[in-house]
């Protein structure tokens, strides 16, 4: 199972996040719109994986300038193989957008 996860992570990390955040909208309204399907659940998950992949971009934008603005300049490959534990370096100042999911007829 590690094997197909680590597999479905290149093959998103390879992917385009402008073509990818395309879809949100899209995928965003179906999970939007609950339904107890099969069909749903994978929307649910094509969801995640988008916000995935831009979580994933911001959070290394954010390390990488922070990195830049220390002086230190390591290359690509040595700035996403350095410390993982990062997330005390981004300040509880930083907003993201939250996206509040409310029952049927309250949206």
């Amino acid at each position: 199972m590690e094997a197909m996860l680590q597999k479905m992570a290149r093959q998103l990390a390879s992917m385009d996040e402008a073509s990818l955040m395309a879809l949100w909208d899209t995928y965003h309204s179906r999970v939007k719109q609950f339904e107890p399907t099969h069909s749903w659940q994978e929307a649910c998950i094509v969801l995640g994986m988008i916000q995935s992949v831009r979580w994933k971009n911001q959070l290394f934008n954010t390390l990488w300038a922070e990195q830049k603005q220390a002086g230190d300049h390591p290359s690509e490959g040595e700035a996403q193989s350095s410390d993982e534990n990062k997330s005390d370096l981004i300040s509880s100042s930083d907003r993201g957008k939250i996206i509040q999911f409310l029952p049927r007829g309250e949206s």
